[in-house]
């Protein structure tokens, strides 16, 4: 039931047809896009996969992708080659090997490598009496602040599982933002989060679980953690454009004067439930300056292909600087934050590729017979691919800021991976794969269980479901209710004046809504619709600011309509329970087949905020 529930739509279901591209040439030969000058010197990226790269681009309207690829071949010095495609900001500047992206996820490996060098720091095993280690239990670092909901999972929960996504907590990314005690206060809040499996029962991937991890240095060595890994990692490798600071990426200039950090480019407005394809916008970086801290070791770096290229060629080197050959990391890290230890995909989901394992922020699989480490990221308007082939000593850093650009990144990466390992002449068709992928998610998105005609009204009149509703960890939100007609009481009309809050009205369905600002590191409002009863579709929509030169108020960029979830209006007993919202349908973000929360109310709900006092 609860399955069905998590795609309601927000009036019928629909039966237009998918408007999708026409199909992508099967004969790179016959593909038109010009090969540039001088690009019949390239060895790591020759003519035939630098159109590939363009075709894709032209063929998705993509915004800007930025590729590092290194090589070292046996008794040879390393190989670098850079391409730069497509626009990196909104007044048209185009993408160099300079050009800053948030790497997001991809930041997760420097975080593990972080750990491990606190657990190879011998002054702090003096300090401490007895050495850190990968089994160390986080409790015993953290004591006190270190509280968990289920307790089996607060006593045993080590590094190494934290690590490896395996603590049994799902991702519950809609709890994330800005905090006034930082990481700490955030490690406090963790107690209340329900977990969707047991300790090691499962690999579930979890972002709050690495911001915890970044609070290690400031325990332990009374140093941040962003000083900590730009002191250790950044520094003696060169990565001079690396930093996890908006505010400083925003200020770094090119020397021609132009702006170094990327535009994030959205498709604002789509939903396709509604065949909305959505308009292309830039947005500027969806951060604030003095926001970044809780996000830093979850994915907090923003960098280059210039730098990421030196990063991967160190990994591939064993932690040695690749023209130095001087050791940043040592080799022993290198090679235990890369070993599998938890099961990310238990079935290949290709003929040519294996089974996942996941390390220390990275996956570890196998293609057409050959050994790949790498990850991968997702901020807002940022997509990112950083991966290696350690026995064929490649490197590979793609980085796109398209929003939905992981249909570019990943053909473009086993494009270049193809070639590399000799498969040019018959390269995986890995670009009908994503072509298909994206209409599959179209159609599943589309195939929704219609709202009834006429629907039940539910147990509470509208009016009474609003209010403060409280979660301890996902904070406060106070519901609008704005009736078909447009009508709201006062506290609500100033909500409903914001140009984006009537642009969301204006695209959703003539039935009873709330609007809910709820402000987070990724949602900036919920959309309550009716469907039926005491049950409601509810949508996590983020919005920012248009950094389109000709943007207006009203054109902020709006992403997530068709992100939808279940929410279940649930009255109080007077007595005992008070009401509230019981948040479902895979809101809190497990990860697998894990069980689902049985019974219906609060006891089913993965995430619940109660009527507040």
């Amino acid at each position: 039931m609860l399955a069905a529930l998590a795609f309601l739509p927000l009036a019928s279901a629909l039966s237009l047809p998918l408007q999708l591209p026409l199909p992508i040439p099967q004969n790179e030969q016959k593909l038109e896009t010009p090969i540039p000058p001088g690009s019949m010197e390239r060895k790591l990226i020759p003519p035939q996969v630098d159109a590939f790269i363009r075709a894709q681009q032209v063929y998705w309207n993509s915004s800007g992708l930025s590729i590092a690829v290194v090589r070292r071949k046996p008794g040879k010095e390393w190989e670098f080659e850079f391409g730069s495609y497509g626009q990196a900001r909104a007044d048209g500047t185009p993408v160099s090997p300079d050009t800053m992206f948030a790497i997001a996820s991809d930041s997760k490996v420097f975080t593990a490598a972080g750990v491990g060098l606190l657990i190879k720091n011998e002054t702090l095993a003096a300090e401490r009496g007895r050495p850190l280690r990968w089994d160390t239990k986080v409790a015993e670092i953290l004591g006190d602040e270190w509280v968990l909901m289920d307790k089996d999972m607060e006593r045993g929960a080590t590094l190494q599982d934290l690590l490896s996504h395996r603590t049994g907590l799902p991702r519950h990314d809609y709890s994330g933002f800005s905090r006034t005690g930082g990481v700490s206060e955030m490690i406090s809040k963790l107690q209340y989060l329900r977990p969707s499996a047991s300790l090691r029962e499962k690999y579930q991937y979890n972002n709050l679980m690495y911001e915890a991890l970044s609070y290690l240095p400031e325990k332990l060595l009374n140093q941040s953690f962003e000083s900590y890994i730009a002191q250790h990692i950044f520094a003696p490798l060169g990565m001079n454009s690396s930093t996890y600071s908006v505010g400083e990426a925003e200020r770094r200039f090119l020397p021609d004067g132009t702006n170094q950090l990327a535009h994030g480019f959205h498709w604002s407005m789509r939903d396709w439930l509604a065949n909305q394809t959505g308009i292309l916008t830039p947005s500027e970086y969806f951060q604030r300056p003095g926001e970044e801290r809780i996000w830093a070791g979850a994915g907090g770096i923003i960098s280059s292909a210039r730098d990421l290229s030196v990063w991967v060629a160190t990994l591939l080197n064993q932690g040695r600087h690749p023209f130095t050959n001087r050791t940043v990391i040592p080799a022993e890290i290198v090679e235990h934050v890369a070993l599998g230890a938890s099961v990310s995909l238990e079935k290949a989901e290709f003929p040519e590729t294996s089974p996942k394992v996941y390390g220390c922020g990275q996956n570890r699989f196998s293609y057409r017979g050959h050994e790949i480490i790498e990850h991968g990221g997702s901020n807002p308007g940022f997509k990112t691919i950083v991966t290696r082939l350690p026995y064929d000593q490649i490197g590979l850093v793609v980085l796109t800021n398209d929003d939905d650009g992981v249909r570019v990144m990943e053909p473009v990466k086993f494009r270049i991976i193809d070639e590399l390992l000799g498969f040019g002449g018959n390269p995986t068709n890995w670009a009908e794969r994503y072509l298909k992928s994206v209409a599959d998610g179209i159609r599943r998105n589309q195939d929704v269980t219609p709202r009834p005609s006429p629907a039940s009204i539910p147990s509470t009149p509208f009016s009474q479901m609003a209010g403060v509703f409280v979660h301890e960890t996902y904070g406060a939100f106070q519901p609008c209710f704005i009736s078909v007609e447009r009508m709201v009481n006062t506290r609500c009309q100033s909500i409903l004046d914001v140009p984006v809050v009537r642009q969301i009205l204006n695209a959703s369905d003539n039935v009873p809504t709330f609007v809910v600002p709820f402000q987070r590191m990724l949602a900036s409002y919920i959309r309550l619709a009716h469907f039926d009863g005491n049950l409601f579709n509810a949508s996590m929509i983020w919005t920012t600011t248009s950094a389109a030169p000709t943007a207006t108020s009203g054109d902020d960029v709006i992403v997530g309509l068709d992100r939808r979830y279940v929410a279940e209006w649930v009255p109080g007993d007077d007595v005992k329970e008070k009401d509230g919202w019981a948040f479902k349908g895979d809101f809190w973000g497990k990860e697998g087949d894990v069980r689902d929360l049985e019974g219906a109310g609060r006891a089913s709900a993965e995430v619940w905020f109660g009527r507040a006092a």
